[in-house]
């Protein structure tokens, strides 16, 4: 017996030690607690298209993941703010560092510092020209520019002139440049329209404004084709202060918010929907998966001069006043002052239907309506709406030949002429 209980006062303070060890391996306390993933987003300028909408929702798929954090900065469209901020995330020691290049030519030089740093890179939306970068996403810009001179061509208004403005941005800007190539692409094919081209350094909404301005005082426009959501705004701002918004079609990129308010209360006509909330989610999976695992799940290469970079690759989409809702998932509400939520398309369209059941009456020509007040001898009273002047009225008894005030035979009594006397 005494045997058994030397065995057994063994047995159980081995059994404990090891069972506690192995709690204390599963729950994480005995290894070293792993530093959490941080990964800085270097935007170009956080009040252009969309990247308000990227902030957003990275940020949010950051808090979820306890073991990842963000660090955002907004080079403001400075170049050399960018290079400061990028040596930051150097300071930081971030695992890895999405960028939206503001100067494209100045991406090889900051890829190469970070890469030298065992930073990894994804460049988001503006590449960097030979550069080893470790992953690129970005929208369909080339068929952003097709999707655009598309709408152009099936729906500038027949005997309106073919002259269409393009409004690039930099001349430096791939972004701009594949966009512009999307639209000669499919416009080089369309017989009777004629295209010009204005750049605009930093996309600036004052030069694309300055822009429209000489092409107006040229001649007059068919549409006015944007590469950015802000020039678009611009353009549509110069159309309205001339009273030209109806008569010159407008299509811009990005979708930003005031755009999108633009294209619902029936100012703007269409913008392309490069899908923020989608570059957001692709570009964070990217670092997300190149810090932890050292790779990440693309779809597609694209040529950097000597490298090969993986690469994801958004479709876009052509937003109107009918799909308007889409963007909504964006912004919440686009009405203004609780104005319609249809584009001009839509409103035309309509229009043309009513012109049609009011036999060709132009839409601004509304038919007057002449109300009738009718008060019968027992006290009565009813109102009928007419349209049109009434010219004259005839009131007809049935049943009662031979009452008092009434004119068998239908004839005229009280015939009330001309007069617009709707109203009354």
């Amino acid at each position: 017996m005494r045997v058994k209980l030397i065995i057994i006062s063994f047995l159980v303070p081995a059994i404990l030690f090891f069972s506690g060890c192995a709690l204390f391996n599963r729950t994480g306390v005995a290894r070293p607690e792993e530093p959490p993933t941080t990964i800085g987003y270097s935007v170009a300028d956080e009040n252009r298209g969309g990247n308000q909408v990227i902030k957003r929702i990275v940020e949010s798929r950051a808090q979820a993941d306890e073991r990842v954090r963000i660090s955002w900065r907004d080079a403001g469209g400075d170049a050399r703010r960018q290079e400061r901020d990028i040596e930051r995330f150097i300071e930081q020691k971030v695992d890895v560092v999405v960028i939206q290049f503001v100067e494209p030519q100045m991406g090889p030089g900051i890829v190469r510092r970070l890469a030298m740093n065992q930073i990894k890179v994804v460049a988001l939306e503006t590449p960097a020209p030979n550069a080893p970068l470790d992953a690129y996403v970005a929208s369909e810009q080339q068929r952003s520019g097709e999707l655009m001179a598309r709408y152009v061509v099936h729906n500038l208004p027949p005997g309106a002139p073919g002259r269409v403005l393009i409004l690039a941005g930099d001349p430096n800007d791939p972004v701009s440049q594949n966009i512009v190539r999307g639209i000669t692409g499919f416009m080089d094919q369309q017989p009777g329209f004629s295209l010009e081209l204005q750049e605009h350094p930093m996309a600036d909404p004052g030069r694309a404004a300055a822009s429209v301005d000489e092409a107006l005082a040229a001649g007059r426009l068919g549409a006015v084709l944007a590469v950015d959501s802000r020039m678009a705004v611009a353009a549509v701002e110069v159309l309205r202060r001339e009273g030209l918004t109806d008569a010159v079609l407008t299509v811009g990129v990005g979708a930003d918010r005031t755009a999108a308010e633009a294209l619902v209360a029936g100012e703007h006509d269409a913008e392309v929907d490069v899908r923020p909330d989608l570059l957001a989610q692709f570009s964070y999976d990217a670092a997300r998966g190149l810090a932890r695992d050292g790779y990440w799940s693309y779809d597609t290469q694209v040529e950097s001069g000597d490298y090969t970079v993986p690469a994801r690759v958004i479709p876009v989409r052509l937003v109107q006043g009918n799909n308007a809702f889409l963007l909504e998932a964006y912004y919440d509400d686009l009405t203004r002052g609780g104005g319609a939520t249809r584009g001009r398309q839509e409103q035309q369209q309509e229009q043309g239907q009513e012109q049609g059941r009011g036999g060709g009456q132009p839409p601004e020509q509304q038919q007057p309506v002449t109300r009738l007040t009718i008060t019968t001898r027992d006290g009565r009273t009813m109102e009928i709406d007419v349209p049109g002047e009434i010219q004259s009225i005839e009131t007809r008894q049935q049943g009662q030949a031979g009452a008092q005030g009434g004119q068998p035979g239908g004839g005229e009594q009280g015939g009330q002429r001309g007069g617009g006397q709707g109203g009354q």
